[in-house]
């Protein structure tokens, strides 16, 4: 490609940074990974062992005052995302955020438009929507493969033993709708395509917060979505979506690079499926990033999925916290 590749610098040394990320930018010219802050000096081996040709600051405000950086990506624990998206966005670079951005509504409101102001592209890593199953899956949905949909249900959930593990410390704003149940929501939303108006939900909670097995339903406007994850049972991961005239089945919904993935349709009596398998959604989700940044534009999961997710989210949350009261979306 003739356009220089967009710079990134990584905020800390996460496992799917220097697993995932790193190597996935090293297989597209669209960007590059430049530097690496990381505050713990024992990752800085894993760092160069990762991104051998990347710069290592040692504080995060030092990596946004660089002028070598484009762009930030931020796998962060979730309750430090919306800050370091505002500090990056303030330092003039573009921000990819892990998912979820936040449960907090008001906070997505306020990033989006800090990004907003600084014509900044903001981008939330829901790295499935970027797959080639879930671009058929829309294209099934928008072709009425199903006539109109009435039902969904979605499910992901896994079993989390580390106490110290970021994704189930509640100050950290870890828990099972944070980890898993934020891509549940966001397929349902894409089913559906539109916005829930009202959320009731139940969970489990530990000592410190964080919520471990939760169950939630959203109604929209054509119809009604059930979602269930957790962090303390056994793995599952499905999505069905129901309609007028059938329906469809995804075993691997969400990490279709791991399983597989497929494509179930049942109609008529007939069931046909279509299979997907050894693309790497997170290379698409940079280049997506990339080309977002260049041609000026909202990235796929952008502002309005960002702002979507976090007001669903939100509201299920503040059910589940108050012994299933609905709350509107």
């Amino acid at each position: 490609m003739s356009e220089q590749p967009l710079r990134i610098g990584i905020l800390g040394a996460a496992r799917i940074a220097l697993g995932t990320i790193v190597p996935a930018a090293a297989g597209t010219e669209a960007v590059e990974v430049t530097a690496v802050a990381t505050r713990a000096g024992e990752t800085a081996p894993a760092v160069k062992e990762a991104g051998p040709d990347a710069e290592i600051f040692e504080d995060y405000e030092s990596l946004l005052d660089s002028s070598n950086i484009d762009a930030v990506y931020i796998p962060l624990p979730n309750s430090m995302h919306v800050d370091w998206t505002l500090r990056a966005l303030a330092a003039g670079k573009h921000v990819l955020c892990e998912k979820p951005f936040t449960l907090e509504a008001a906070e997505a409101e306020h990033a989006v438009e800090a990004a907003r102001d600084a014509s900044l592209a903001l981008m939330e890593g829901f790295m499935y929507r970027l797959h080639p199953q879930t671009r058929r899956l829309s294209e099934l949905l928008a072709e009425g493969a199903v006539g109109e949909v009435r039902q969904v249900n979605a499910a992901f959930g896994h079993r989390l033993d580390d106490p110290k593990d970021v994704r189930i410390v509640g100050a950290l704003g870890g828990g099972a709708l944070g980890d898993v149940g934020c891509y549940c929501v966001s397929g349902v939303r894409l089913a559906f395509s539109g916005e829930p108006r009202r959320a009731t939900a139940f969970a489990r909670f530990a000592e410190d917060g964080a919520d471990t097995e939760f169950s939630g339903m959203l109604e929209f406007d054509d119809g009604i979505a059930a979602i269930s994850c957790g962090t303390t049972s056994a793995r599952r991961e499905r999505l069905e979506i129901v309609g007028t005239e059938g329906r469809i089945v995804l075993d691997a919904p969400f990490r279709a690079d791991k399983a597989g993935g497929g494509i179930e349709l049942i109609r008529d009596g007939e069931t046909s499926v279509e299979t997907f398998e050894g693309a790497n959604p997170y290379l698409s989700e940079l280049e997506e990033f990339a080309a977002a940044v260049r041609e000026r534009r909202d990235p796929t999961v952008g502002p309005a999925e960002i702002l979507g997710n976090a007001r669903a989210l939100n509201a299920l949350i503040e059910s589940a916290r108050n012994d299933g009261t609905p709350i509107a979306v």
